[in-house]
C-alpha cells in the first residue's frame, strides 16, 4: 500500500509552489497527497484514520522552531515518518539530530521526495538516497547531492488543487515561477549558500520554456476566472534574450497583466519597454537602503543610489506600478540612515514601499559574518545584539509598521523619531495592515476588492498568533 504524504503547512492561504510541484510528481506515481494546516488538532484529525503517513514540512528558518515543537508533540502520539525540506534544512541539515526528525532533504526536493516515498512504500532501503540525511535507530546517514534539474520543463505543473479549498486563496491571481537561480550574492539571501552548495558557476539561471509557462497559465485559466499573474522568481528579467522572447509570446498567448521582480542595475529602457509591451502592470524593486556603503559592503548589493533612482524613473515613465522593498536595522546603520531610506522611496515615487528588519538567517553571508537572529525567531528583534546600539525593540518594530504609511504620507517623516518611541504598537500595526491591503489590492495588482479582504484576513490572523504567543511568553 502506498504511503500517504501529508504536507503540514503554516499560513495555507499562501501559494507554496515547491510543495505543489512535489505533490504533482507524487500523485503521478500513485501516491495520496494531502495538505493540513500546521495546528496540532487539525493534524491529528487527519492521522486518526491510521493510514501509513509521511509528515512533510517545507521549512524556512523563521518557522523551524514552531514546526519542530509541533512535530515532536505529534510523534509522541502517532507513528509517522517525519521529514523536513526547504531553506533551513538545506542550510542546517544537522537539525536531523533533534527529537522526532527522521529525514532532512537538502537542495531541490522533487525527485528525492519521490524516491523516498517509493522506497518507504515498497520496503526498500532509504539510507542511501541522494539529497537526504536519514536517521535510523539513532544512526545518521549523510548522502551527497544529486545534480540540479537542468530542464525545468521536465517537472509537472504545480498541483494547485492541493490548496484549492483554502478560503484565503485568491483564485483570480496566480503565482508562477519561470526559472530558478540568481547570479548575485546578496548578504541576506539564501541563494548565496545554495550556489555554494551546488558549486554552481556564477550567473547561472535555469529558465522554463515560454510555451511551458503559457500552457500552465492557460490550464489554470480554463478552470478559474484568472485576472492577474504574479511571477515569483528572485529576478524575472534575466537573461534579457529570454525576456525578449517572452514579451511577444506572452502578450499574444496570455495577455493578462502581471507583476515581477527586477533589479536596478539590470534595468534599462529596452527592458522596461519589453515588460510594458508584454503587459507588465507592476514590478518589485529592491531599494534596501539609501546608504551606498551599507548597500554594497554590508548587504552585498553592488549598485548605487543613482542607479536606483534611474531605474525608478524608467519604470514610472512607462506607467508601470512600482513596489519597493527596503531593509531597516542594518549593522553599522542608524535611525537617521533608515530615515534617509524612507526619503529615497518617496523620491522614487513608489506606489507601495515595504520596510522590514534585517533577518540574517543560516545560509546567508551575513550569518557567516556573525550577524545572527536569535534562535531564528523573527518576533524577538531585541535579541539582535548589533541593533542595541541605536534601536530599542519598540522603535524597530514601530518603524517596521510605519514605514509604508510614512512613504504614502510623506508629511509624517518630520515626526518619525517621535512616533517610533510611542507605545502604540497595535495601532501602528493596524495602520500597516490597512496600508498594505489598500496598496496591494489597488496599486500593485489591478484593482481586486477580494484581494483587499484577503490581505486583511491574513495579517489579522498573524497578528492574533503573535499576540497569543507574547501573552504565553510573559505569563
Amino acid at each position: 500500500m502506498n504511503s500517504r504524504i501529508l504536507f503540514v503547512v503554516k499560513n495555507p492561504g499562501d501559494e507554496f509552489i515547491g510543495i505543489m510541484i512535489i505533490s504533482s510528481l507524487l500523485k503521478e506515481s500513485g501516491f495520496r497527497v494531502e495538505m493540513v494546516e500546521a495546528e496540532y488538532n487539525k493534524v491529528i484529525s487527519k492521522l486518526n484514520d491510521a493510514i501509513p503517513t509521511i509528515l512533510a514540512y517545507s521549512t524556512p528558518s523563521d518557522w523551524v522552531n514552531y514546526y519542530l515543537r509541533l512535530n515532536k508533540k505529534i510523534k509522541e502520539d502517532f507513528k509517522v515518518f517525519s521529514v523536513f525540506g526547504g531553506p533551513h534544512p538545506t542550510s542546517v541539515p544537522e537539525m536531523i539530530e533533534g527529537d522526532g526528525v527522521d529525514g532532512v532533504c537538502m537542495g531541490e526536493g522533487e525527485f528525492p521526495m519521490l524516491e523516498l516515498a517509493q522506497n518507504l512504500s515498497s520496503g526498500r532501503p532509504i539510507r542511501d538516497i541522494r539529497n537526504w540525511w536519514i536517521k535510523e535507530n539513532g544512526a545518521i546517514f549523510k548522502n551527497p547531492l544529486r545534480p540540479l534539474i537542468d530542464n525545468l520543463d521536465d517537472l509537472p505543473f504545480p498541483d494547485r488543487e492541493l490548496f484549492e479549498a483554502q478560503p484565503l486563496l485568491n483564485k483570480r491571481k496566480m503565482s508562477v515561477i519561470s526559472g530558478r537561480g540568481c547570479p548575485y550574492d546578496c548578504g541576506y539571501c539564501f541563494n548565496y549558500h545554495y550556489r555554494q552548495l551546488y558549486n554552481e558557476e556564477p550567473g547561472r539561471i535555469r529558465k522554463r520554456g515560454i510555451n511551458n509557462i503559457v500552457e500552465e497559465i492557460n490550464k489554470f485559466r480554463n478552470k478559474f476566472p484568472l485576472r492577474f499573474i504574479n511571477f515569483n522568481d528572485s529576478l524575472f528579467i534575466l537573461p534579457h534574450e529570454w525576456l525578449e522572447q517572452f514579451s511577444s509570446i506572452y502578450k499574444k498567448d496570455v495577455g493578462l497583466p502581471f507583476s515581477c521582480n527586477v533589479r536596478a542595475d539590470n534595468i534599462n529602457s529596452k527592458v522596461v519597454k519589453l515588460l510594458k509591451d508584454a503587459g507588465c502592470y507592476s514590478v518589485s524593486l529592491g531599494v534596501e537602503t539609501a546608504d551606498d556603503y551599507l548597500r554594497e559592503h554590508i548587504l552585498g548589493r553592488k549598485m548605487t543610489k543613482e542607479q536606483i533612482l534611474d531605474a525608478a524613473k524608467l519604470i514610472k515613465g512607462q506607467k508601470i506600478r512600482l513596489r519597493t522593498t527596503s531593509i531597516i536595522g542594518i549593522p553599522c546603520g542608524s535611525i537617521e540612515k533608515d530615515l534617509e531610506t524612507i526619503k529615497l522611496n518617496i523620491e522614487c515615487k513608489v506606489d507601495y514601499a515595504k520596510g522590514i528588519p534585517l533577518q540574517p538567517f543560516p545560509g546567508t553571508s551575513l550569518w557567516e559574518r556573525g550577524y545572527r537572529c536569535h534562535n531564528y525567531e523573527y518576533t524577538r528583534l531585541e535579541s539582535y545584539n548589533y541593533l542595541k546600539k541605536f534601536y530599542t525593540h519598540r522603535q524597530l518594530e514601530n518603524l517596521n509598521h510605519l514605514f509604508s504609511v510614512i512613504v504614502a504620507l510623506p508629511f509624517l517623516l518630520h515626526f518619525t523619531k517621535i512616533l517610533v518611541r510611542l507605545p502604540l504598537r497595535y495601532l501602528y500595526r493596524a495602520f500597516y495592515i490597512l496600508c498594505e491591503a489598500y496598496c496591494v489590492s489597488s496599486r500593485i495588482y489591478s484593482f481586486d476588492l477580494k484581494e483587499f479582504f484577503i490581505v486583511i484576513g491574513k495579517y489579522g490572523r498573524i497578528t492574533q498568533e503573535k499576540f497569543t504567543r507574547r501573552r504565553k511568553d510573559y505569563s
